[in-house]
């Protein structure tokens, strides 16, 4: 799969020479081209993913449900799982939905809503993190 984000007009260029120079090949091969196109949106960023990890670590050092400490991985599963939807495995087990593909501002909703669960629901209290 290839993917042009077109900010300017060489990548619209760059664009126009691949399709060109591939689409009747992979026709007449009989596996032709797709095109979509869509708005773009920056992924999360690593500061942002950072950050949650951070919250997360705080998550689990002052959390506990009956009695159970659980780590910063098992909540960011829960935390997944809880507020993106789960996935289907193979044998009928689940897991929750990644948050790789999250836009920034989306990620930055999904991080909110954990941080504010935790808060209201886990009674953690975050401190500054660097």
């Amino acid at each position: 799969m290839r993917q042009f984000v077109l900010r300017e007009e060489s990548q619209c260029r760059a664009l126009y020479a691949y399709l060109k120079n591939n689409w009747p090949a992979c026709a007449e091969s009989g596996k032709p081209l797709a095109v979509t196109v869509a708005e773009h949106k920056d992924k999360r960023h690593a500061q942002q993913n950072r950050l949650y990890w951070a919250f997360l670590r705080q998550i689990s050092e002052q959390s506990m449900i009956g009695g159970k400490r659980y780590s910063d991985e098992c909540w960011h599963e829960w935390f997944k799982g809880n507020f993106l939807g789960l996935v289907d495995l193979p044998g009928g087990r689940k897991i929750g939905e990644t948050t790789t593909k999250l836009s920034v501002s989306e990620f930055a909703d999904y991080v909110t809503k954990v941080t504010a669960y935790a808060v209201s629901e886990l009674g953690v209290i975050f401190e500054e993190t660097n």
